[in-house]
């Protein structure tokens, strides 16, 4: 038994040996060297050719060259696939594998440009793959934009290299697509603020950055191009590029607090030489991208410089901020000017990086522009939060303001009540002195010198205890209630009316509706019927009477109609009766119709709702 176990653990440690050494000798190929041709020709040059020798990555000046990578492969394992992994091709090209076609990527031709920003993974059939020594060739086109580069490639399983190729894939191609939807959006959003708010400048400066960036980072989208449209690309490329500082030194001297007129105009200037020089030079790449990109390093230098020295002065963490996101996006902007115009200075410093021509200023740009966003959301939230806070203070000193207006208010009410009592007082004593006053004192001097007689004595003080009681039913500390004191009146008339022997009939329309009224109003109201039933017990010779109160309509309406004599002469009538009661009516602004209805007389008075009191 102990035989077979051992037996056993030998044959599973072989087995874990050999896999360790096949996954050994299954690592990628990442040749250093390979042999170079110029031809323009589609197919391969010949083993005779003058080949040299090139070390990777390799870059040259021609349209287009052949490159011949020789390497060693081992013996395939079961179901392990192989493929080229380059981490760029810009132009496009033709691969071939021991002589066999194997790959074609698109090139450029007399109708489209081409521009790959994407890494490629070749897939190597396994027919083509053998043991040992193997040839590969590549045909590399050059670009409008850059020169004709082989990169550091690697040849191995597909398992190993895949992860490679995702990675740099999300890189150069997924981030940057996400960048441009995201700019969009963004830089339409503080355009909009900025244009409903034109004095919050930062709004704009910030929308105008990240659309700029936006445009510009569709370089590693847009692949391919038709060559009617890559000069007007082209332009706007460089036009975003040179947009894009500016509004970025524009935005850093807005936070910072400084204004310096006379340099906008230089810097627009500055701002429209790439695209006017790109275009007047014909599409010349290299001068536009060595010497006017070059001149953008500067102006981001000063943008850092500016944000750092308001930051040390001013203590803002706004500008803090802003001032590391610059400086790592000013460091990003000098790497990626050497990758593409110096690449042998940054291969003796950062081999790596110059290998695989790794490009940062997307990356910070976009650190950059997150920055910017949250500076200015930080402002935004502080704002509305100072605008809670003032609401709030606002709210309570308007509650305080509210609660004092109220008071004086009520103060003012209360004085206004006193001064309407006075004033109604006052007109009262003169009605009564003028009337009940007057009717007393005429009384007592024809009494005086016997002029009256006995039953006129007692029909005058009659005349005066009525007038006293109508007083005192509008003084009545009841309230205005003028529907209780018309109770009142017709209480005291209906009596009086009787035994005159009329036939009354009274009449309320709008029902228990309050209506007050002040004491003066409803004493002239009361005193017009009173004079109006009067006329028609002492003068009209009338058999039926109707008194009728409306209070619905918006005022109120009386009318005492009877079916006398009618008016005939007033004089000889009623003496100075209508003319009392015409001068009552003026007093409080009432309408008093007075008509001959033959039989009978109408008087009617009308009161407008306005002289109510307020409920």
């Amino acid at each position: 038994m102990k035989r077979t176990r051992w037996a056993c653990s030998r044959v599973w440690l072989i087995a874990l040996l050999l896999a360790l050494g096949a996954h050994a000798n299954s690592q990628p190929v990442r040749p250093r060297q390979a042999d170079v041709v110029f031809s323009d020709s589609v197919d391969p040059p010949p083993a005779t050719a003058q080949w040299r020798r090139a070390d990777l990555p390799f870059s040259f000046d021609r349209s287009t060259a052949w490159l011949r990578v020789a390497f060693e492969a081992p013996a395939p394992a079961a179901g392990d696939a192989w493929s080229v992994y380059l981490p760029y091709l810009n132009g496009g090209g033709r691969l071939l594998l021991n002589g066999s076609p194997l790959a074609h990527i698109l090139e450029p031709s007399a109708d489209r440009v081409v521009r790959w920003e994407r890494p490629h993974l070749v897939p190597i059939p396994g027919a083509l793959l053998r043991p040992g020594a193997n040839e590969l060739l590549i045909r590399i086109a050059a670009t409008p934009v850059s020169r004709g580069r082989l990169p550091l490639l690697a040849i191995g399983p597909s398992t190993q290299l895949l992860p490679e190729h995702d990675r740099r894939m999300l890189f150069v191609r997924t981030m940057p697509q996400f960048t441009v939807i995201s700019c969009v959006i963004v830089g339409v959003l503080g355009l909009f603020i900025w244009l409903r708010r034109p004095e919050e400048s930062l709004y704009g400066l910030f929308g105008a950055a990240a659309l700029l960036w936006g445009v510009r980072t569709m370089t590693f989208v847009i692949e391919v191009m038709p060559v009617t449209a890559w000069h007007a690309w082209r332009t706007i490329y460089h036009g975003a590029t040179g947009g894009f500082a500016i509004a970025l030194l524009l935005f850093a001297m807005r936070l910072a607090g400084l204004n310096y007129p006379k340099l906008k105009p230089v810097l627009l200037a500055y701002w429209a030489l790439g695209p006017i020089g790109y275009l007047a030079s014909d599409g010349n790449e290299a001068l536009i991208g060595r010497y006017w990109a070059g001149g953008l390093i500067p102006i981001g230098v000063a943008v850092l410089v500016i944000s750092a020295v308001a930051a040390w002065r001013q203590r803002r963490v706004p500008l803090v901020v802003l001032s590391l996101a610059l400086g790592l996006a000013v460091l990003a902007g000098i790497h990626d000017y050497l990758i593409a115009t110096a690449p042998s200075v940054v291969l003796a410093l950062a081999p790596q990086a110059a290998a695989h021509r790794i490009f940062l200023l997307h990356f910070a740009a976009d650190i950059l522009l997150l920055v910017m966003g949250g500076i200015l959301t930080a402002r935004l939230v502080g704002t509305l939060q100072a605008i809670e806070q003032l609401n709030r203070t606002l709210e309570s000193r308007v509650a305080e303001r509210e609660a004092a207006l109220s008071q004086n208010y009520e103060q003012l009410r209360r004085l206004e009540r006193e001064r309407a009592a006075f004033e109604e007082r006052q007109q009262i004593m003169r009605d009564l002195h003028d009337g009940l006053g007057s009717l007393l004192f005429l009384t007592l001097s024809r009494a005086e010198v016997g002029r009256i007689g006995g039953e006129a004595v007692v029909q005058a003080l009659r005349d005066c205890i009525a007038d006293m009681r109508l007083t005192l039913e509008a003084m009545s500390p009841d309230g205005n209630d003028f529907m209780q004191a018309w109770g009142s009146f017709r209480f005291r008339w209906q009596p009086l009316l009787e035994t005159s022997g009329l036939l009354t009939q009274w009449e309320v329309e709008g029902g228990d509706r309050l209506v007050e009224l002040s004491p003066h109003v409803m004493l002239q109201l009361l005193r017009i019927v009173q004079e109006a039933l009067t006329n028609v017990v002492k003068h009209a010779n009338a058999e039926r009477v109707a008194i009728r109160l409306r209070t619905n309509g918006g005022g109120i309406g009386i009318e005492v109609v009877d079916n006398g004599l009618g008016l005939g002469d007033e004089g000889a009538r009623n003496g100075h009766g209508l003319a009392n009661m015409r001068a009552r009516a003026r007093r409080v602004g009432a309408r008093l119709h007075i008509s001959d209805q033959n039989p009978g007389v109408r008087v009617a008075v009308e009161l407008d709702q306005e002289r109510f009191l307020a409920a």
